[in-house]
This record gives structure tokens, C-alpha cells and sequence, in this order.
């Protein structure tokens, strides 16, 4: 027998793993048209929140809460207008730790 133990972190937790896919399609087809990241809340439950900007730092969209408990979902989208394809960065925040990285919209 084995015994493991296991020690949960004490805060939320982002892992560049739990991105769905980091280039997306969003075109209406069904395949690719958002990104999905996956997040552990923690043992509080920390609330997290998620924004896209473009490379120039500049705001172009939230991402809302995912159909799956802890995820956040982006669509390709800023204020319900498809944006042009490109790099754009993501930020993570919550329980006082932000995660950055990158997705591409590929038209």
C-alpha cells in the first residue's frame, strides 16, 4: 500500500494547463470559437476574475463566468463585435495573485 498526502494551495491557482486552446476561431462554426481557462478557487472559495487587452495594453473585453464552475470563458469578442485577429494578452486575477498570458485569434 501506498499512502499519499495531498496539500491543497492556500489560495486560487491558474495553470497555463487549464487553458482549453490559445488560438481560437471565432467564427460561429462550432469549433475553437472561445477559450476556456479552468481555475482552482482554493480552500476560501476566492472569487477571480478575468480581462483581455490587446498588445498595446489597451481594454477589449471581460470574460464572463464559463458554464463549468471555475472557469472563465472569452469569446473573441469586445462589446458583442467580433474583433480582428491578432495576439491579445489575458489577465487572471484573484485572491491577490494575477496570471498573464497570450491568445491568438486567427481569422
Amino acid at each position: 500500500y501506498q499512502i499519499r498526502a495531498l496539500s491543497r494551495a492556500a489560495g486560487a491557482v491558474f495553470d497555463l494547463s487549464n487553458v482549453s486552446n490559445r488560438a481560437i476561431t471565432p467564427n460561429g462554426d462550432g469549433k475553437n470559437d472561445f477559450v476556456i481557462f479552468t481555475y482552482d478557487p482554493g480552500p476560501d472559495n476566492a472569487a477571480v476574475t478575468g480581462r483581455v487587452y490587446d498588445v498595446m495594453g489597451g481594454f477589449i473585453a471581460d470574460m464572463r463566468a464559463g458554464l463549468v464552475p471555475n472557469t472563465l470563458v472569452w469569446d473573441g469578442r469586445s462589446n458583442g463585435r467580433a474583433i480582428s485577429g491578432g495576439v491579445y494578452i489575458y489577465k487572471i486575477q484573484g485572491d491577490g495573485k494575477i496570471y498573464t498570458g497570450t491568445v491568438v485569434i486567427a481569422r
